[in-house]
């Protein structure tokens, strides 16, 4: 049960890395909505690299 819930999750993680840069797209670079959105690819790729324990480089 709990690895369905981990697969699940890591599997919307990658969607959003897929489906969010042609979200991004529709902004202006400086918008409110561009920036916040590459905040959020920021953060899945982050939180990828220390679920993949990959903690060395998420210092900083």
């Amino acid at each position: 049960m709990l690895t369905r819930k981990i697969d699940r999750a890591l599997d919307a993680m990658a969607a959003c890395q897929d489906r969010v840069p042609a979200l991004r797209e529709i902004y202006r670079a400086d918008s409110p909505e561009s920036l916040a959105l590459a905040s959020l690819l920021e953060a899945v790729e982050r939180a990828q690299r220390v679920l993949q324990g990959d903690t060395a480089s998420t210092a900083g």
